[in-house]
This record gives structure tokens, C-alpha cells and sequence, in this order.
């Protein structure tokens, strides 16, 4: 059940319905364009799968987002309402906001392996990598022992569709990327210098240099580092999003 405050106060009524654990990151995902249950819960890989229905059916009665039988397919999909959709701003300064001051304090306790690399993709999908075949092979150390298994991922790149694996698929790598899982998300999110990283033995990457180019160019690694974070208020939202926005 969502904090009632027993007040008119505008704030009291928003916090009501988007402070609640799990619910901004829940949001976070459904604007980038995750729709199904099972792309939701990726995006939030801690969060247990009972309390992710529950959330969602909390979300839905509050007028945050649809559940809708999804077309031709089995199952539903979930997409923002009006009032889900004009929540982007707010979400994109929660970013700024951690970035500028919490993301620099994360610790062992924040290491999500899982999180990580579908953030990774969720990054290269719709931004120009059609038409681009790559995989990148990624071994990770120092992962908590709850990801022991998952120490190793594939990231598919085939015409604008980017599959991940932590099995061996046996295609043939482009690139390998060998590194400390912390110091790795720092390099990704611009916290962190990738030379300094290489030079310290954290990150360790091999293969060919248009794919290592590739590598950096889609994820903005840059020299300086510069910290940056995924925005939604840019970015347009798939057509049956707007076709539901439009409807609701």
C-alpha cells in the first residue's frame, strides 16, 4: 500500500504514488521503452518478481501506467499513462541529481552485475548501431558471490538488435573486455579515466580498433572522463507508447 499523508499539499499527493521503493526505477525503465514483465524486471534484477506485480498493479490503480493485452502475442504489456509520461523531467533530475552527488560514493554494496550490462544495452538500442555486427565478450572480476554465475556475458550486436548472453554462444568476439566490475562501472559512467583504468591493470581490453572505437564512441568514454547519465526526456517514446498516451 503507497504512504498516505492525509494532506492537500501537492507534493503529499505525488509522493504518494512515485516515492515508493522500487517505483522511480520502475518508471525509469517503462521510459526507456521496456514493456514486458520480464524487460522490467531486468532493468530491476534485485527486486523479487511477486513484489514487482504488486508494485505494477499499485502503479496501474494510481493512474501511472496501463496493463494491455499485448497484440498478436500472449500476455500484456505495460506503458505510462499521461500522467506516468509527464513524470520524465522529474526522473531525469533524480538522475542528475545522483549522479552529481551519490553515484560518485558507490561502494562493493552496489555492485549489480545484471543491471549493469542491460543498462548497457538498453544504451545501444535505437541509437545508430543498425547495420553494425559486433560482439563484445566481457569477463568480470570481483563479481558478489549472489552473481558468481554471471561472471561472463556476450553483448550481440545484429542489425540494430542487441542480444546478451552469459553463455557462450560461439560467435566470434570482436572485442574483450577483462575488468574489475566496480572500476568498469565507473569508466562506463565517466567517473573514472579509462587510461588511468588500463594503466592500473582494472580494465583490460583486447580486439580489433574499429570495435574498441565503436566501444567508447557508444558509450561516451571519453579523455577526461566525463560523467554522464541515460535521459528520458529526450528521447521519444515507441509508437504504441504514443498511441497509448493518445488514447488514455
Amino acid at each position: 500500500m503507497a504512504t498516505r499523508y492525509g494532506s492537500f499539499c501537492p507534493v503529499a499527493k505525488a509522493a504518494e504514488v512515485i516515492t515508493g521503493r522500487w517505483t522511480p526505477l520502475i518508471l525509469y525503465e517503462l521510459m526507456r521503452g521496456s514493456e514486458r514483465f520480464s524487460d522490467i524486471q531486468n532493468g530491476v534484477p534485485l527486486m523479487a518478481r511477486s513484489l514487482l506485480a504488486r508494485r505494477l498493479r499499485e502503479m496501474e490503480q494510481d493512474g501511472l501506467i496501463l496493463r494491455i493485452r499485448a497484440e498478436g502475442q500472449r500476455g500484456h504489456v505495460y506503458r505510462l499513462t499521461p500522467a506516468g509520461d509527464a513524470l520524465r523531467p522529474l526522473i531525469d533530475l533524480l538522475g542528475y541529481w545522483g549522479t552529481d552527488w551519490r553515484v560518485p560514493y558507490i561502494d562493493a554494496e552496489d555492485r549489480n552485475v545484471t543491471h549493469l550490462m542491460w543498462s548497457m544495452r538498453n544504451a545501444l538500442l535505437g541509437d545508430g548501431s543498425r547495420g553494425c555486427d559486433m560482439v563484445f565478450h566481457f569477463r568480470f572480476r570481483n563479481v558478489p558471490s549472489r552473481d558468481h554465475k554471471l561472471r561472463q556475458w556476450w553483448m550481440i550486436l545484429r542489425d540494430g538488435e542487441v542480444d546478451l548472453c552469459y553463455t557462450d554462444m560461439g560467435f566470434e568476439v570482436d572485442l574483450t573486455i577483462d575488468a574489475d566490475l566496480l572500476e568498469f562501472f565507473r569508466v562506463v559512467h565517466g567517473l573514472k579515466s579509462l587510461r588511468q583504468a588500463r594503466r592500473a591493470g582494472e580494465v583490460e581490453i583486447s580486439g580489433s580498433g574499429d570495435a574498441l572505437d565503436y566501444f567508447m564512441e557508444r558509450f561516451g568514454i571519453a579523455e577526461p572522463p566525463q560523467p554522464h547519465f541515460a535521459t528520458v526526456s529526450d528521447l521519444v517514446p515507441p509508437e504504441s507508447v504514443r498511441t497509448t498516451i493518445q488514447a488514455a
